[in-house]
């Protein structure tokens, strides 16, 4: 899978979160306990406004945790060629496009 460079950033920023809770305990209490204001100290500036963010402990290794993401909306998919000429043609069926396919061979592709 190739990222966008947006998609790196963000990679790069939870990877920072994630190494900080790993290695200092009261960075991961705050972070779970008020997550908004523990990652603006950790930043030092404002966070984005309109969301909220939800921080989880999914560090037992007894279970295996799954993170089910926000679906994408039709409107937020980027179409190849192929779905294109899809979507065109009307061969769609009338069911929504999305890009499960591209989803299900990049977690092929990472298990092989």
């Amino acid at each position: 899978m190739i990222l966008t460079e947006e998609q790196k950033k963000g990679q790069d920023v939870f990877l920072r979160i994630i190494t900080e809770a790993w290695e200092n305990d009261e960075f991961k209490k705050s972070l779970l306990t008020n997550p908004e204001e523990t990652l603006e100290k950790f930043f030092g500036r404002s966070l984005p406004t309109g969301k909220k963010i939800k921080v989880t402990d999914q560090s037992n290794p007894e279970y295996i945790y799954i993170n089910i993401p926000v679906k994408p909306q039709p409107k937020d998919v980027e179409l190849d060629e192929k779905k294109l000429d899809t979507v065109n043609g009307g061969a769609s069926n009338g069911t929504n496009v999305s890009d499960h396919e591209s989803l299900y061979d990049s977690l092929r592709n990472m298990y092989k």
